[in-house]
């Protein structure tokens, strides 16, 4: 099928809740949308439990899961939630996020807080399209384990990636030096151009002595 051409993807899980029902599924159609705002889409099949607790809430958390989730993104995503609690039945821990209603699943890398801007029709699935509310990157730690992946079909692997923040002065000092060293090449430019224009003073000065001295003899 198409699709299979856009593997291997990341692995996410999307977590939803209204009322005192939470459901978790998982998702590999996810993808940034805008940066100002930040703002993200997700396909969910339009059978999704979690769907209809999404667009009764107007809010989700998605999680960035970690290799070693790899087979409880399996259990969970072949499981629905109509029929059984996935979060009792898989033994997730969920946690209140900071800025939605929808909670976050515990032992994931990263999260992203959302909030609900529109639901489009594509085929047999829905386009969801959300406002990134808040973000929590791993820390040092968290940031070396390998991310989980899925090559289709639910064959997972690991990438690993280091995730690094600058820190607020060390960014300022960093582009302190690269606007110095700008400056500096616009000097060496400057002077470079000066010279220039002195060597070629000096040698039009030097041909025209070298033409009058050959017009006297």
């Amino acid at each position: 099928m198409f699709h299979r051409l856009f593997y291997p993807r990341q692995t996410c899980m999307l977590a939803a809740t209204h009322e005192d029902k939470s459901n978790v599924t998982v998702v590999d159609w996810a993808t940034p949308v805008s940066v100002k705002p930040p703002m993200l889409a997700v396909a969910l099949n339009l059978k999704s439990y979690s769907l209809e607790l999404l667009l009764a809430s107007r809010c989700f958390t998605l999680s960035v899961l970690p290799e070693s989730m790899a087979d409880k993104a399996a259990a969970v995503g072949s499981a629905t939630g109509r029929v059984i609690d996935k979060v009792d039945e898989y033994q997730l821990k969920l946690k209140p996020a900071k800025s939605v209603k929808a909670p976050r699943l515990d032992g994931a890398m990263a999260w992203v807080e959302c909030e609900l801007q529109g639901v489009f029709s594509s085929g047999d699935h829905a386009l969801v399209v959300a406002e990134v509310m808040e973000t929590h990157f791993p820390d040092e730690e968290a940031g070396k384990t390998p991310m989980l992946f899925n090559w289709g079909n639910k064959n997972y692997f690991g990438i690993k990636r280091e995730w690094k923040e600058e820190k607020g002065k060390e960014r300022e000092e960093k582009n302190g030096r690269e606007k110095d060293e700008k400056k500096e090449d616009t000097r060496l430019v400057v002077v470079k151009k000066e010279e220039k224009k002195e060597e070629n003073k000096k040698e039009k000065e030097s041909s025209t002595t070298e033409k009058k001295e050959e017009k006297k003899s």
